[in-house]
């Protein structure tokens, strides 16, 4: 059995729902409530319900930013090589291990 055309059309606007999207599409339940409305409109945080993530200690991390700290930023134009071309990823590496870079 087929519904009939509008309803068809109507049925393409409506939210996706698990049983018309792919065998494994999952919707989920949104963010979840981390405060409450008020009477007037507004919205009080509740503390206790704030996602915090802890970040682990990365004093002895061994891995390096890919950016070597030593070069500049420029921000009024591309990176370019001493013959004036765009900078390739190759001279963009050799670059970066010339200004201290480590791998």
């Amino acid at each position: 059995m087929q519904p009939t055309a509008p309803l068809q059309r109507a049925i393409r606007r409506l939210a996706l729902t698990t049983k018309q999207g792919p065998h494994n599409y999952y919707k989920g339940h949104g963010t979840g409530a981390m405060g409450t409305h008020t009477k007037y409109g507004g919205y009080v945080i509740d503390w206790r319900k704030v996602r915090t993530y802890v970040c682990p200690d990365l004093r002895e991390f061994s891995l390096t930013p890919f950016v070597a700290r030593r070069i500049e930023a420029k921000r009024d134009s591309f990176a370019h090589t001493e013959t004036g071309d765009a900078m390739d990823g190759k001279d963009y590496l050799r670059k970066w291990k010339e200004e201290g870079g480590e791998m």
